[in-house]
């Protein structure tokens, strides 16, 4: 199997589709976020050019009822699109993150008819009983959920309805559940295999500490609140409620609960996890604060006999090497049987052939640049097509990064060649790369323990002996590319930089063209303000953006005060962003646009002050805005009436988009 391709810098849901690769894990969140489909099929045959996409079998398609239908494709990404916004606290984007999500649920769907082939072609059935026993067991798990039975009142009419919708879901769950257990077949040394290979991950994943910390400003005031605790003046919980930052863990001595490796080490580093139980450790710096950890509890599984004895965590391994044996498994019987599907519609094909080429395939990439610039740029003309679709105008953009990204690789020795040359002295020039590698470990040494001007002094020798030994490695590659004087390898950067430059021309003219016909598009707005800042209009639609990222965070008191650390510095930038706009801003819309989201801030905050400032400010700019006067009046009585200003109160709601709204999401091939 090749390495594909990875374009795009964009986070994209890996999907948990409710048939993973084939099989379906029925929980109740599973209808409420959506669905498999209708359970139902035409009354007579759809033609090809009906359906998303046509599973085929060498090369022939399929009788329609292996079809993927719209409904069915649209039910089922509702669940995918709920978990995307789950997991990143906003929707998917519509033009570059969206169609991948659509893609990879095609393939998903695939997979699932692939399986229910297989499935009647040697009359794998499941029994009646069987399927009302499951049917049963959800219907009542919503049943003592009124919120869900209400929702499934309104959804589908009544809980009979319901029941006869998800009865075909829940026959073909079943099956697929007795097709998994016939083929893959898992021992107990597949299991401790599996466990032996990928034993780093599982610990970052099931290894936990239950730790509890007091949050500190400064290492100073952490060391003297640490010497509290270790000569026994203060218990931790004393402390924690004393003195830590974090206000909501204070309350409870600083509990945090069980946290994994993955969460901890990334903090506080792998020797965290060497401490004893019951231990205080700190103060270690973090990003944001000195922190003092105590640890309560540890679960470690650092070998397969604790693991076999971990049922929370052995059962969960045994179903990855038993979906592994599934994947191997479908794999297979798809190549031996010549299994693929046909999508249809003007997009997904695209992004289908795109994201099939392999990483290391630089010639293909730019043929596939190349055949859609027809699509891109109409003929005679070097403005960007408006008309086309946004979507093919945003895979035509991450075309372009990859082709950049791939130049960054190819070109690194090139570039690095240059960026070194000449930044080192001269004595190192031709000094062996071993003799430098040995020195540059003595200089770090010594760094451990040097202060003031003599660390300054190892700072700068560690640099330049760095320097000497990018060159030399560079050097190598390049003579073993095939660069034997210094003017081929400039030639070469030269070359490389024009091309850059003019790629880099492309993708900004492609993200301006997107950004007028799509100014939704937040993934658009983030590209292209990172290019171009000074474009006032587009710095006002990120900072929009940002801010509404932050909103459910910052309206809740409770939520800001546990997250505040990571998010007070993010806000900080908006704000400041925003407050630049609002005074260089070069139209009054602009301006208004920037104060009015800096009001609805101050109000998420409870800030009546901020508020009633950026009210002030949003008079001078407009003195005509609607209702102007009497919102200030009302600012200035409950500031008057407030013994504490900044206490969150009912506050009057200001719009806060002054940008395009993304229509409905439709699917649209």
């Amino acid at each position: 199997m090749n390495w594909m391709r990875k374009h795009t810098a964009v986070v994209i849901w890996v999907i948990v589709a409710a048939f993973g690769v084939g099989v379906v894990w029925w929980s109740v969140g599973a209808y409420i976020g959506g669905n498999q489909g209708s359970g139902a099929q035409p009354s007579q045959a759809p033609s090809p050019s009906q359906a998303i996409a046509l599973v085929t079998k060498n090369g022939t398609p399929l009788s329609y009822t292996y079809w993927i239908m719209p409904t069915d494709f649209q039910n089922y990404m509702q669940g995918v699109y709920a978990n995307y916004k789950n997991s990143y606290g906003q929707d998917p984007d519509q033009l570059f993150v969206q169609p991948q999500l659509e893609l990879n649920g095609i393939k998903t769907l695939v997979d699932q008819e692939i399986v229910d082939y297989f499935a009647k072609s040697d009359n794998i059935t499941v029994s009646k009983s069987s399927v009302d026993a499951q049917v049963s067991s959800i219907v009542n798990q919503y049943q003592s959920n009124p919120q869900a039975l209400n929702y499934i009142n309104q959804q589908y009419g009544s809980m009979q309805n319901f029941e006869s919708f998800i009865r075909p879901q829940v026959q073909q769950s079943l099956i697929s559940q007795k097709v998994m257990d016939l083929v893959s077949n898992v021992t107990q040394n597949d299991v401790k295999n599996y466990y032996e290979t990928n034993k780093a991950t599982i610990e970052n994943t099931y290894d936990q500490l239950k730790i509890a910390h007091i949050s500190l400003s400064s290492q100073a005031t952490a060391q003297i609140v640490v010497s509290l605790i270790k000569s026994n003046k203060l218990t931790f919980t004393q402390a924690a409620k004393e003195y830590s930052l974090d206000t909501t863990s204070a309350a409870s001595g600083g509990d945090i609960g069980w946290l994994t490796r993955k969460q901890l080490e990334p903090i506080f580093g792998s020797s965290i996890f060497n401490a004893a139980t019951g231990s205080v450790i700190g103060p270690i710096q973090t990003q944001y604060s000195w922190e003092i950890i105590k640890i309560e509890g540890k679960k470690v599984y650092d070998n397969f006999d604790s693991v076999v004895q971990a049922t929370p965590v052995y059962n969960p391994i045994l179903n990855d090497v038993k979906q592994q044996k599934f994947n191997d498994w479908l794999n297979n019987y798809k190549t031996q049987n010549n299994f693929s599907y046909q999508l249809e519609g003007q997009v997904l094909p695209y992004f289908r052939e795109f994201y099939s080429i392999p990483s290391t395939d630089t010639t293909r990439l730019v043929q596939f640049i190349q055949n859609m610039k027809s699509y891109i740029y109409p003929t005679g003309e070097s403005t960007v097509n408006t008309s086309v679709d946004p979507r093919l105008l945003a895979l035509f953009e991450t075309a372009l990064e990859s082709y950049k990204s791939d130049l960054t690789s190819q070109y690194a020795p090139v570039v690095s060649y240059n960026s070194n040359k000449g930044s080192f002295p001269a004595s190192y020039v031709g000094v062996p790369l071993t003799t430098l590698q040995q020195k540059l470990a003595e200089v770090q040494n010594s760094m451990n323990n040097a202060t003031g001007t003599t660390f300054s002094k190892l700072f700068n020798e560690q640099t330049n002996i760095q320097s000497a030994i990018n060159y030399d490695n560079a050097l190598s590659k390049l003579n073993a590319l095939g660069y034997k004087t210094d003017e081929q390898i400039m030639t070469a950067y030269d070359q490389y930089n024009k091309n850059v430059s003019s790629i880099n021309d492309e993708i900004k003219q492609v993200l301006q063209a997107i950004y007028q016909v799509a100014p939704y598009s937040t993934v658009a707005v983030s590209k292209l303000y990172s290019i171009d800042p000074s474009n006032k209009t587009v710095a006002l639609s990120y900072f929009e953006d940002q801010y509404k990222l932050l909103q459910p965070i910052i309206s809740n008191a409770q939520t800001y005060q546990m997250y505040s650390s990571q998010v007070t510095p993010m806000l900080s930038y908006v704000v400041s962003g925003l407050q630049s706009l609002s005074y260089s801003a070069p139209s009054t819309s602009l301006k208004r646009g920037a104060l009015v989201t800096l009001i609805s801030i101050a109000q998420d905050m409870g800030n009546l002050q901020s508020e009633l400032t950026y009210l002030q400010q949003l008079k001078n700019v407009d003195p005509t805005y609607q209702g102007i006067d009497q919102v200030i009046a009302q600012v200035k009585s409950a500031i008057t009436a407030s013994s504490t200003p900044s206490t969150k109160t009912v506050a009057p709601n200001f719009s806060t988009s002054s940008t395009a709204t993304a229509p409905a999401t439709q699917f649209n091939p």
